[in-house]
């Protein structure tokens, strides 16, 4: 969305440390696809997991919705968002909080067919050291016929152990929103059907070891395909009946990040991007529903451990879907356009401490007929300095970042420890994973001493 009314769509980053800490980044559209240094704002006292920006009052204006932690004890998930005043600038946030912790995904989408907006949260419960998944969905609130940015909480469903992905798309043949969830820790894929904005109880899919993103392809007439990613492979689930899947197929990847569709090629069929630590791939759909490697959109030399985020919206305004993505161990945001002319030179300001941005950009577009699928070159905007792995020795069981201290910068360790396994110390209660549990776990025993 564009936040201050400029020459196109801007993009928007959730930092979770940084040396002014917790804050979110705004990279404002120069027009063309290139963007203006950031400009940042610190929230502190929270740890931000995931982003997005949206118009949620309907002003015209992008808006901005936080998932994040509140570092404090108890540890509790929440949603934050910051409303456009006009100029750019934002109201002071407007907060939920979650039945929960850990909000790992965030989803804008219209779940019931009002007028509004509404967000849908990944995150976990924990009680007595034993963790639950949660999706929790908040509607978005209508005043005299016009949605007013407020939110409320409609609905937490017990889905998996932690779920950590989800998409929003049509899967069963109806006009009801239906939403897809990856579990990485119970290495399930599930859906939950919707009615009108109510969901029902999650319905597994497929089990996909440690399902890293899922999308939802539109293309098999009046039924609904699923992608969902691995470690290492890329699977395709149909529907041979409504609300019944099989695998359709499945294809090598590599330690892929994060999944987005668009149509690219303009031929009526849903394409799929995955950005991995490789860089960012093109699979093109079909009628029939299976999926095709296309292209190499763009290259990255980036740790295989890097966490990366993705967004499709056209950036330069020739109505054609580019690409947006982020890399936490490069520290950078990654713009490839499609079309004819490289990206145009981004100026970068001096690199400040940001760590794991998660980028976010709704798109406004109409697809054209001349729409081709030619990417250019990249243009990298540098957010932050590397962080180095850690391989001090733990000081023992809490020491989640392995620095040979247990203090506060091991919550944030334990909350890296769950997608970036670095210490083994992250296991604070000792049962063999890393999960939410071990965040309550860390935070009681800093409380404690």
């Amino acid at each position: 969305m564009e936040v201050n009314g400029g020459q196109g769509l801007d993009v928007a980053t959730a930092n979770s440390t940084g040396a002014e800490g917790p804050s979110f980044s705004l990279l404002n559209n120069r027009g063309s696809g290139s963007f203006f240094p950031e400009t940042r704002t610190v929230v502190n006292g929270f740890s931000f997991q995931t982003a997005a920006m949206a118009d949620f009052n309907a002003d015209g204006r992008g808006d901005i919705a936080l998932a994040a932690d509140i570092i404090d004890f108890p540890v509790r998930g929440v949603v934050l968002v910051f409303l456009n005043e006009g100029n750019g600038e934002f109201a002071a946030p407007l907060e939920y909080r979650l039945p929960g912790i850990f909000p790992l995904c965030l989803e804008v989408g219209d779940v019931n067919g009002d007028p509004a907006l509404d967000l849908v949260v990944c995150h976990s419960t924990s009680t007595g050291g034993t963790s639950e998944g949660r999706v929790t969905v908040l509607l978005g609130s209508v005043a005299q016929g016009s949605p007013n940015g407020q939110f409320r909480i409609d609905s937490s469903t017990v889905v998996g152990i932690e779920p950590a992905s989800a998409a929003i798309g049509l899967i069963d043949g109806d006009d009801d929103a239906d939403i897809v969830v990856g579990d990485p820790v119970e290495s399930v894929v599930y859906v939950m059907f919707g009615t009108g904005g109510d969901f029902a109880s999650a319905q597994e899919v497929a089990e996909v070891n440690s399902v890293t993103a899922v999308a939802v392809l539109p293309q098999t007439g009046p039924l609904a395909a699923i992608a969902a990613t691995s470690r290492n492979r890329l699977f395709v689930f149909e529907q041979p009946s409504a609300r019944s899947f099989a695998e359709l197929e499945q294809h090598q990847v590599f330690l892929p990040g994060a999944l987005r569709t668009d149509d690219f090629d303009q031929d009526g069929a849903t394409d799929l991007v995955i950005a991995s630590s490789l860089g960012g791939d093109l699979w093109l759909g079909s009628e029939a529903g299976g999926l095709v490697f296309g292209e190499v959109i763009f290259t990255a030399s980036l740790d295989p451990l890097s966490v990366l985020d993705l967004e499709v919206a056209d950036f330069n305004g020739d109505d054609r879907p580019d690409i947006v993505a982020s890399s936490s161990m490069e520290d950078r945001v990654t713009v490839v356009l499609s079309g004819g002319a490289d990206a145009p030179f981004t100026p970068t300001n001096t690199p400040t401490i940001t760590n794991t941005p998660t980028i976010t950009s709704t798109p406004t577009r109409t697809p054209t007929p001349t729409r081709t699928r030619t990417f250019t070159r990249t243009s990298t905007t540098p957010t932050d300095t590397p962080t180095p792995i850690i391989t001090t020795t733990p000081a023992g069981p809490g020491d989640a970042n392995c620095d040979g201290r247990i203090d506060d910068a091991d919550v944030l360790g334990v909350i890296r420890a769950i997608f970036t396994p670095m210490c083994t110390a992250a296991d604070v209660n000792g049962d063999g994973f890393v999960t939410a549990a071990d965040l309550t776990a860390v935070v009681e025993l800093l409380q404690g001493r």
